[in-house]
């Protein structure tokens, strides 16, 4: 069985909201649930964590202590 993150256990207290607002076309800016997952410091945590990769996982995002700045594996530039 796989291990599950304790930052996603926040998750299990999100009150009852639209993910589509009703009435209307589908539109992710617009959903309730994901301006309240965005809104909960253990959600950021836990995206944060993936993106960086770890324990055989690659990273998305690398920090440069040189700047002291994380950037996309595939930024080269502007």
């Amino acid at each position: 069985m796989k291990a599950r993150s304790k930052n996603l256990d926040i998750t299990k207290t999100m009150p009852p909201l639209h993910h589509t607002v009703p009435g209307e076309e589908f539109d992710i800016e617009k959903s309730e649930v994901v301006k309240w997952l965005v809104g909960q410091p253990e959600i950021l945590n836990y995206v944060i964590n993936r993106i960086k990769g770890g324990k055989g996982q690659s990273p998305y995002i690398v920090y440069n202590s040189g700047t002291e700045t994380w950037q996309g594996v595939d930024y080269h530039g502007d």
